[in-house]
């Protein structure tokens, strides 16, 4: 039932060896003895650090750390010498001893300084804490930044922890970013070219020959397509010359049987051998199945044949009385962690609601997961169970999969979505992340996803912006985008009244830009957090958050047809801006400018439209708003966090 999956490895050991450790970290194994008890070569307080030669994971010694005042906060470091513009992994052997708080233990870090010592960044990998054995700490640094002009490793345990810990065998080795990364533009959902005159297959391939000392010159591509059964070559070809840096591999497909295929594409250097190599699996059906509910090439979700916006909220457990209230806004969705029955979801269907349907904890050895799923295949027969219950209900919108889960579980996850594709096609996996950072490494994971950024109070709301961007960016705007903006107070999830008082909910203003924040840069559905938590906050009663969050909800819907829309928009073009996001769209001979400020300055936007429309209108007050003399330019006064839509129409 497992298939292979590409590995798309991010990185390739450029140095490897004991002497370019050493190199690096002096006395990397602590096996020199210096003053105070310490390892010779690094420095740190003697009351907590010491060379210990009783307990170690190789040679005759390791560092060893005791603490029992958890507002003791203290390193044992020693600079290292790092080249701006290179990349590092930094690893270190970790055992802990009742490593207790609630941080995550005991680890090692690189951190980096300006000139002036002034902290620039890091890289800080997960710990270890409890009471463990020998275990491997890993993290890569990315790019060492132009200005960093001091490096420094340190071995520690994060803030308000005790216990004892020893480190061994600590190592910073130089890495190279891979020369070849790419990403599957088309087909955009499941990998499958459809119909008798289907699109080619486009593949977005980045040449990144930094590491190589390689020039695009010095390099060109070949691809092949193969026949997955028995590997026959049906198509091949070269780019040659690489135009860009960026650039797309098309292969022509109508003439492809139904099948499964391999696209093959290699980096190769010139005169030489191949430099990397990325494959990607896609399916030819020629007739098209009938679907309920799916993504289209415009990563809309189409259910029942029409264009749909999901527009939802996390939930626990559905309850009648709650689905009354909450049917009565303008939400269209609803996402239960507590998994629905079948009778809540006839109840659920009776009010005119979808259902983003969880199967996110059924992972053995994962916190949540069910006791009594032990294997892979208890996991493939409890969610195998809800599909065959739940793929027919008219209340099912989707498959909830994943929440959070980290990369080294990557083969699992992807088996899940294989499963529910399998056992489902008539409806997509979404996914959700934290790990905005990585997820084209998840691809192979989901069919929708999005990222959860909460920022209020302790950061910007510009956060939820920058999320969805970089998720668009990452994904080079190819797949479904559905994003999880925040509505709840963190203080829900603080244990002392202390911190309770240091949090908020977030404000209307804040909501509803980071909302509109999130379409603006290319989300095609909301699915707000959360339901539960508004209903539970210590300091917002809850008909006064929930009244702002369905006019919010009230606002997305009125606009959805425009958002679903596919026209393409005349030249309306906006002066770019940090603290501005812009969407435009064009439905019915009409077009609408999303502005977004997600700053909490006041600004004024510059929008220029070649072909100069008749007049602009402000959608919510219906004002119009003041062209310029030249008759294609306009000024935007933005409050701070403001959203304005406005409705441009053309002269005939």
């Amino acid at each position: 039932m497992k298939k292979n999956l590409l590995q798309m490895v991010l990185f390739v050991v450029l140095c490897t060896g004991a002497a370019l450790g050493e190199d690096l970290v002096k006395n990397a194994g602590f096996e020199q003895a210096g003053a105070d008890g310490l390892p010779s070569d690094w420095h740190g307080a003697p009351n907590a650090y010491s060379r210990d030669t009783a307990e170690k994971h190789s040679g005759e010694a390791a560092l060893k750390y005791v603490n029992a005042d958890s507002g003791a906060y203290v390193l044992c470091a020693q600079p290292v010498a790092l080249t701006p513009g290179k990349m590092y992994e930094i690893s270190a052997w970790v055992k802990t001893q009742d490593i207790m708080g609630e941080e995550s233990g005991a680890t090692l870090c690189v951190e980096y300084s300006g000139a002036n010592g002034k902290w620039i960044g890091g890289c800080y990998p997960q710990g270890v804490k409890g009471t463990t054995d020998w275990t491997l700490i890993k993290g890569d640094t990315g790019r060492i930044p132009p200005e960093a002009a001091h490096c420094t490793l340190s071995c520690y345990v994060r803030r308000e922890m005790t216990g004892t810990a020893w480190w061994d065998d600590v190592s910073i080795t130089p890495i190279a970013e891979r020369p070849l990364s790419s990403m599957l533009m088309s087909p955009n959902y499941r990998n499958q070219v459809l119909g008798p005159d289907p699109d080619p297959i486009r593949v977005r391939c980045f040449t990144t020959l930094t590491d190589y000392d390689l020039h695009l010159s010095d390099v060109f591509f070949s691809w092949r397509v193969l026949h997955t059964d028995d590997q026959s070559v049906v198509a091949q070809g070269e780019l040659d010359p690489v135009p860009a840096a960026e650039t797309d591999i098309v292969v022509d497909c109508k003439a492809l049987k139904d099948g499964r295929y391999t696209v093959e594409i290699t980096l190769q250097r010139r005169g030489g051998d191949a430099l990397a190599t990325d494959t990607w699996t896609v399916s030819r059906i020629a007739e098209i199945p009938e679907r309920k509910a799916y993504i289209d090439a415009h990563n809309r979700l189409i259910l029942n044949g029409e264009p749909f916006f999901p527009l939802g909220m996390y939930w626990g457990t559905v309850t009648p009385e709650q689905l009354d209230i909450y049917a009565q806004s303008d939400f269209n969705c609803l996402m239960p962690y507590g998994a629905p029955t079948k009778e809540m979801m006839d109840e659920i269907h009776a009010r005119g609601l979808k259902v983003l349907y969880t199967v996110k904890d059924l992972y053995y050895g994962t916190s949540g997961c069910p006791a009594d799923i032990l294997t892979e295949e208890d996991e493939y027969a409890r969610i195998k169970s809800y599909v065959e219950q739940f793929r027919d209900h008219p209340a099912l919108l989707a498959w909830y999969i994943n929440d959070e889960l980290p990369l080294d579980m990557v083969d699992r996850l992807s088996l899940h979505r294989q499963w529910i594709e399998e056992l489902d096609p008539h409806h997509p996996a979404w996914v959700v992340l934290y790990q905005v950072d990585q997820v084209r490494e998840y691809l192979p994971t989901y069919d929708v996803i999005g990222t959860d950024p909460y920022p209020i109070p302790h950061n910007p709301p510009s956060k939820a912006g920058e999320y969805a961007r970089k998720m668009t960016e990452a994904l080079c705007g190819s797949r479904a985008l559905w994003q999880v903006p925040q509505v709840f107070n963190w203080a829900n999830y603080q244990k002392n009244e202390a911190d309770k008082a240091a949090k908020r909910a977030p404000t209307f203003e804040e909501m509803r830009s980071m909302a509109w924040q999130s379409i603006a840069e290319g989300a095609n559905g909301l699915v707000f957090y959360s339901w539960f938590d508004i209903r539970r906050d210590p300091a917002t009663p809850f008909e006064e958050q929930w009244a702002k969050v369905k006019t919010i909800a009230r606002e997305i819907k009125e606009m959805a047809p425009v958002l679903l829309s596919v026209e393409p928009p005349p030249n309306v073009m906006l002066e770019p801006a940090p603290w501005l996001n812009v969407l435009v769209k064009h439905a019915a001979g009409t077009t609408w400018v999303v502005l977004v400020n997600n700053s909490l300055e006041a600004g004024a936007a510059k929008l220029l439209a070649p072909d100069g429309p008749a007049a602009i209108t402000d959608f919510a007050g219906g004002q119009p708003v003041t062209l310029a003399a030249d008759g294609v330019t306009a000024t935007v006064e933005m409050k701070p966090l403001d959203v304005r839509i406005l409705k441009l129409d053309w002269k005939p």
